[in-house]
């Protein structure tokens, strides 16, 4: 007859311990909802989408410009593979992928984009309708203006913080000797703020800084005297000075803008409107396509054809006339 066997008792012959009596902490989901939300507005503000003043620059522009510097790939150096700069910025300072980095580093270097450009580049680096080339096929190094930004980083100008596996260090801050943040501009969303500042002309940005210094009681109109508005790297022509006048006073404001054309005669002896400017951010060839969808539709007259003639950042849309249109009448019309 076979022995019955006693079920274990103690842990040591198999059993599963009971759980620690945890007191369970009632929450009012109303205080973790807005506890919670602030911690991440505060994370994406910081941390992400919006630019430091000081510098003028995103944690993400800070990073590779910072990575570069650190591993000597200044503009008296030879040009790296940019591929090389993405893959160590995200394994030392930024891990958020390096398709994000590349982007990054590639407006960094667009003269279309910047009004004065950080990165020196080799390679397609795109237009305002086309992405840039790949990050193998590109290569890049520090454009000798990053270095203004960079001046006397190694004489404890700034603060420096454990970087996200706390293996080395990076700057909070850049010690920028330009204010950059007027210079390039910066667009950014976060969490319940957004921010649009457009660039400006370097030289009439460092005037007005010297008279700042000068005369600390300076006022907004007194500083406009050196700073007419903004400068713009694709040109174009600004539509009166309120929206200005409201930007620079109150930090909000509308600025209308306006392509440079000119009518020229063609070999053939027809007429064409050439476009050889536009606003900034705008896409050469969805304006060109607009133009046709309107002269599809009826809504535009004496149009023929039209051409987007665009390469390398460099605008040229012309528009065909028909023989027997006004060219100052098309014109006003579009």
């Amino acid at each position: 007859m076979a022995s019955k066997k006693t079920p274990p008792t103690t842990p040591e012959e198999g059993a599963t311990p009971s759980e620690p009596n945890i007191p369970v902490q009632p929450v009012a989901l109303q205080d973790e909802m807005e506890r919670s939300f602030l911690d991440y507005a505060m994370s994406v503000i910081m941390a992400r989408a919006l630019p430091d003043v000081r510098d003028g620059l995103k944690p993400v522009h800070r990073r590779i410009i910072w990575d570069m510097e650190e591993q000597g790939f200044r503009p008296d150096r030879p040009f790296v593979k940019s591929a090389r700069v993405s893959g160590d910025t995200m394994a030392k300072y930024h891990p958020h992928g390096d398709t994000a980095i590349y982007d990054a580093l590639v407006r960094m270097a667009q003269p279309f984009s910047l009004r004065h450009p950080l990165i020196a580049f080799h390679g397609n680096y795109g237009s305002p309708d086309f992405g840039p080339a790949a990050s193998r096929y590109t290569e890049c190094r520090l454009h000798p203006l990053a270095m203004h930004l960079l001046a006397d980083i190694d004489e404890n100008t700034v603060d420096m913080v454990d970087t996200y596996d706390g293996s080395r260090e990076e700057p909070v801050v850049l010690p920028a000797r330009f204010p950059n943040l007027l210079v390039n501009g910066c667009q950014g969303i976060a969490v319940g703020m957004a921010t649009n500042i457009p660039p400006h002309n370097l030289g009439e940005v460092i005037d007005a800084c010297i008279h700042l210094l000068m005369n600390p009681e300076a006022t907004t109109d007194d500083l406009m005297a050196f700073v007419k508005g903004p400068d713009f790297p694709t040109g174009g022509s600004i539509l009166g000075r309120s929206g200005i006048l409201d930007a620079y006073r109150t930090g909000r404001g509308s600025i209308k803008m306006r392509a440079t054309a000119a009518i020229e005669e063609t070999k053939r002896g027809g007429m064409q409107i050439v476009v050889t400017e536009l606003p900034y951010q705008t896409s050469c060839s969805a304006i060109a396509g607009r133009i046709q969808e309107l002269v599809d539709n009826g809504e535009l007259d004496g149009i023929a054809d039209v051409n987007d003639g665009s390469s390398g950042g460099k605008t040229y849309l012309t528009i065909q006339l028909k023989r027997d249109a006004n060219a100052n009448v098309v014109l006003n019309n579009l």
